[in-house]
């Protein structure tokens, strides 16, 4: 039976006081903002995809970093993710004002956050009910739904824009010979994030042929963008519910029919990189975050809401896949200026960047040590060459001084031959004048002065060599011979001071690699020191032996012996040293040159006594080797 209609009026009015109060109690009814008090610390985001999103990761991150960074107290953040790319209508708005109603109750929010235009959307329409005269910042909503909406004053943000354009662009970088375009995606009444997309893409029918892939099944997707034209790219919006009924994240319906797909895939949002994607101009939800972060402090500062006007901001940039532009052979060289390359294998710099370092470090650091070494080395060898000049003047020096010593027996030497020649030739003059002449004489008389002129001239040769200044120049040297030579210079000086050379020279030629002057000048000094070492000696006594006998069959050993009174034994070690001498007119530098000659060719030398008396100088030189 039907109720009255004045019944009906007084029921529907009691159920409305019952709803007023309710509201009452749940401290959802109306409030006005006290102007003076400052707003609570706590922010509710309401963000309009589900809570697995993609992007609302990366956007609470980065909104959460820049408030606890920026602000000198800590925020409280909620977050209620409102599912709104699969669930619309009167009857989900009225779902969602209960839950969220009931949730909040007693929570006091300073500040609302609508994250993406269809959660702007609801706060436009729910916060009366909710929380009324709470400011509200807004982020990554578009340019069409801010101007829809007609913002009130107490409600700011940053608005973006995504220009259908800048994804033709992108794609005419992955095909230069673009001719048709591909759309994958939902419905575009389903799409709250692109709805200028449906506006701007007849601006470009004159110029590609769009295939439109809206709202089909998985499946057919994936069989449709296996088989497009090679002048084909592919455009991706969002696929939340494919025609099967199927619903999907954004990134994971892209990553479903990727791999099918035949044709680079451009994409606007930097989550759905890194799932098949090859790339685009693409929105970044960091950068998003953190504006919306900023303007929340400054109201919680004190800032008023309605006195930060709506700013526009660009968030996108070019990112490309490295391993997509493989996949179709895309060069970087066509990407945009400025284009981020992603997943790009790690190069040995950036694999084993420490060890690259050490080993630089350590070639350079031998490079400066061989450096060092090559300089060290070539100052040696400069000191070397300036201490062999400087050696070779001492030798040289100690040869003209040895000269010296024997010019006086040279020279009686030479006067011998000369007299021979100045008598045999006053005599072949008094022959010439006979008559007649005796030639057999006068042929007697020149070979006497040729050979005295030979004679002569051996000497002086001799004498030549050894005061020549030169070079060493090594070659192979009968050693006996060099020994015959210094015994022919001795003679004269020796038959003066009343000394006896002995001869035990090897019969055969004993080999050398050396110079043939400075073997005669070592054994000369060990001759001369001999000699003067048997100043004291009684004259019958003098005997100065010369000796060459082979040690094994790799080296040569000679000896020279004097019949003097030796070496103090405490003096052994030393004679060889610079300077060091046991005669009153010596400068010590006779021994020491011997040595540095000897060792110069690879030989030793040491002294010993004698135990009949005297010394004996003893030197080994290696045998040249076979020819």
């Amino acid at each position: 039976m039907s109720q009255p209609p004045i019944l009906s009026c007084v029921r529907a009015a009691v159920n409305f006081v019952w709803r007023l109060i309710a509201l009452l109690a749940l401290g959802l009814a109306p409030t006005v903002a006290v102007a003076d008090e400052p707003l609570p610390r706590s922010v509710l985001i309401l963000d309009q995809s589900d809570a697995d999103s993609a992007w609302y990761d990366a956007f609470s991150d980065a909104f959460r970093s820049t408030l606890n960074a920026e602000s000198g107290t800590r925020i409280s953040v909620y977050s209620e993710h409102l599912d709104l790319s699969r669930f619309a209508g009167p009857r989900y708005d009225q779902v969602l004002l209960n839950y969220l109603g009931a949730k909040f109750s007693d929570k006091s929010i300073g500040l609302l956050v609508a994250q993406g235009s269809s959660a702007l959307d609801f706060v436009m329409r729910s916060r009366a009910d909710l929380w009324a005269g709470v400011p509200v910042v807004f982020a990554g909503v578009d340019e069409e739904t801010a101007a829809r909406l007609s913002l009130p004053a107490d409600v700011t943000g940053t608005i973006y824009r995504l220009p259908f354009a800048k994804a033709i662009a992108a794609a005419q970088a992955l095909v230069p010979n673009l001719k048709r375009i591909a759309i994958v995606g939902d419905a575009w009444e389903r799409q709250a994030v692109r709805p200028n997309y449906q506006k701007e893409i007849p601006a470009f029918a004159a110029r590609f042929e769009f295939i439109d892939l809206f709202g089909l099944p998985m499946t057919e997707i994936r069989k449709r963008v296996s088989a497009l034209p090679d002048d084909t790219a592919i455009i991706y919006t969002s696929v939340t519910l494919d025609g099967a009924g199927t619903t999907y994240f954004a990134h994971e319906a892209l990553a479903a029919f990727a791999d099918a797909a035949n044709r680079p895939i451009v994409v606007d949002a930097e989550t759905n990189i890194g799932h098949g994607a090859t790339g685009g101009f693409v929105a970044t939800p960091m950068p998003i975050a953190e504006a919306a972060a900023r303007l929340v402090l400054r109201i919680l500062a004190g800032e008023d809401a309605s006195r930060i006007p709506v700013t526009k901001g660009d968030f996108t940039r070019p990112v490309f896949d490295w391993q997509q532009l493989q996949r179709f052979a895309i060069s970087e060289s066509r990407l945009p200026p400025g284009s981020e390359v992603r997943f790009r294998p790690p190069g040995l710099w950036d694999q084993y960047r420490y060890q690259d370092i050490v080993a630089v470090a350590a070639v350079l650091l031998q490079a400066v040590m061989i450096t060092w070494l090559l300089v060290e080395h070539r100052r040696r060898r400069d000191a070397e060459m300036e201490s062999r000049h400087h050696l070779m003047e001492m030798v040289h020096l100690n040869r003209t001084a040895t000269a010296g010593a024997l010019s006086a027996s040279i020279a009686h030497e030479l006067n011998q031959p000369l007299g021979a020649i100045l008598s045999s030739a006053e005599a072949a003059e008094v022959l010439i004048t006979a008559n007649p002449p005796d030639l057999a004489l006068l042929k007697e008389i020149l070979v006497d002065i040729r050979l005295a002129d030979q004679r002569a001239g051996e000497i002086i040769r001799h004498l030549r060599g050894l005061l020549k200044r030169r070079e060493i120049e090594p070659q192979n040297v009968d050693l006996n011979e060099a020994i015959g030579t210094v015994l022919d210079l001795l003679q004269p000086e020796a038959a003066r001071r009343g000394v006896a050379l002995a001869d035990g020279r090897q019969q055969r030629p004993v080999i050398v690699r050396a110079d043939l002057v400075h073997l005669q000048q070592v054994i000369l000094n060990l001759a001369m020191n001999g000699i003067d070492a048997m100043v004291n000696c009684v004259p019958g006594n003098r005997r100065l032996a010369f000796q060459t006998a082979l040690n094994g069959r790799r080296e040569v050993e000679v000896s020279v012996s004097d019949t003097g009174s030796g070496i103090p034994p405490e003096k052994l070690k030393g004679v060889f040293e610079p300077f060091f001498t046991t005669k009153q007119q010596g400068i010590g530098l006779g021994l020491s040159i011997v040595r540095t000659i000897v060792e110069t060719y690879g030989g030793r030398i040491w002294a010993e006594n004698r135990l009949e008396g005297g010394a004996v100088f003893r030197f080994t030189l290696p045998l040249a080797p076979a020819p």
